[in-house]
């Protein structure tokens, strides 16, 4: 079994490797400020991030203020999202997340994690992947991808993402937190896919612990 320490050297290579195979790896939503990122996380839950990014363009040029979201029309706002899943619930977390920044953080998103996971619609892993991305604040936002690569790699046994964060925090340095999700989640879109890893294209084939790995 590895030591903690021989975890974290293990996590470094991994990350020095993944750098390597995806320099162009980055957060997969188009964003330009803390609450357009907001914004399109709490859209994109369930949803997939390549549609949705052919959505906000024209919302985040019509909507530029936590007050815009706040007064618009809520059957309006609705149409506009009508393609996304659960739209409707998410219109609404948004909304009364938008108020409470209009009233409480004179129209601006926090960067307290504390603050952040007393929103609707916001756990976690949005507020890390909030705070690391738009503030640059340490954190590991765990998604699906995140967690299935971590699990394969041998580096959680837990399938609860707080759970998952709490066994991943102390296994990366606090500069690479932020790369290392979008490692991951870039790596687990393309290789480490879910149903079917490919392994033998994999940059860190020989640091994975995964014992199905699919043949050539």
């Amino acid at each position: 079994m590895e030591t903690l320490d021989q975890k974290k050297s293990r996590v470094a290579k991994i990350i020095a490797a993944l750098k390597k195979a995806h320099p162009e790896a980055k957060l997969a939503l188009d964003f330009s400020n803390p609450l357009e990122l907001l914004i399109a996380l709490i859209l994109a839950a369930q949803f997939r991030d390549s549609i949705l990014n052919t959505i906000t363009p024209a919302l985040f040029k019509k909507y530029r203020t936590a007050a815009d979201w706040a007064k618009a029309d809520t059957a309006t706002l609705m149409d506009e999202l009508s393609k996304v899943t659960f739209f409707r619930n998410k219109v609404l977390s948004i909304q009364k997340t938008a108020k409470i920044f209009v009233e409480q953080y004179d129209g601006k998103v926090p960067d307290d994690l504390d603050a952040l996971l007393e929103l609707p619609g916001v756990g976690r892993k949005t507020a890390n992947i909030l705070r690391g991305n738009a503030f640059g604040h340490p954190g590991i936002g765990v998604d699906r991808h995140v967690a299935r690569v971590s699990e394969r790699l041998g580096l959680t046994k837990n399938t609860d993402p707080d759970k998952i964060e709490a066994d991943l925090t102390p296994l990366v340095v606090d500069k690479d937190k932020v790369k290392f999700c979008h490692l991951f989640q870039y790596h687990g879109r393309r290789i480490c896919v879910a149903k079917k890893p490919k392994c033998a294209e994999c940059s860190i084939n020989a640091l994975c612990l995964y014992p199905d790995k699919t043949s050539p």
